[in-house]
């Protein structure tokens, strides 16, 4: 009798194992808040795949007086853009964002730092922009080159549907799975 309750627990510790790697959302709201009138470089915190290709989600919810760009950048290099900019409206917006890393397609060579958030054109600056939230959302690896590359000045439109809270669901699939094995391991 040991020896199968030690089996079962072995698989159970097997199975939970091969689980899937769940991305925890990177809550930012409490040092990214404003309002802000100047533009602003957030730092991509540690945890967030950064490579060429992957694609970095950022759910921003707030208040702007005026539309904003938002693209990923080398904080180090004056020509550091590796993402498309993507346009937020002014006014209240809920949006989350896809920003792919694409090295060499725009400005630089050299992998992102960080979240630029600057004002509607080049020599503008945010205009008494606040964030109730702000947070990436998820990360994916990258992936394989695409065929075509979108044109530099192109922005591509928010995504404003707001992002599924799959984690924990894809936490205890494993778990029920186990469950089910040890549930057939005792009729037998």
């Amino acid at each position: 009798m040991t020896k199968k309750i030690l089996a079962i627990a072995l698989a159970v510790v097997m199975v939970m194992a091969l689980s899937v790697t769940v991305f925890a959302d990177i809550d930012m709201s409490d040092t990214v808040n404003g309002p802000y009138s100047e533009n602003q470089n957030v730092l991509i915190p540690d945890g967030v795949e950064i490579a060429d290709g992957a694609v970095i989600k950022v759910h921003m919810k707030g208040t702007s007086d005026t539309n904003f760009r938002v693209y990923l950048t080398n904080a180090g290099d004056a020509n550091g853009r590796v993402s498309d900019i993507a346009n937020v409206e002014a006014g209240e917006f809920d949006v989350t964002l896809e920003l792919k890393i694409e090295l060499g397609v725009y400005d630089t060579d050299v992998l992102p730092t960080s979240i630029e958030l600057k004002g509607p054109t080049y020599d503008t600056a945010l205009n008494n922009t606040a964030f109730e939230v702000f947070e990436i959302v998820g990360a994916t690896a990258a992936a394989p080159a695409a065929d075509e590359t979108p044109a530099a000045d192109e922005a591509p439109a928010a995504d404003t549907t707001p992002a599924p809270n799959t984690g924990l669901a894809l936490a205890v699939i494993p778990a029920v799975i186990a469950l089910a094995a040890v549930a057939v391991s005792k009729k037998h």
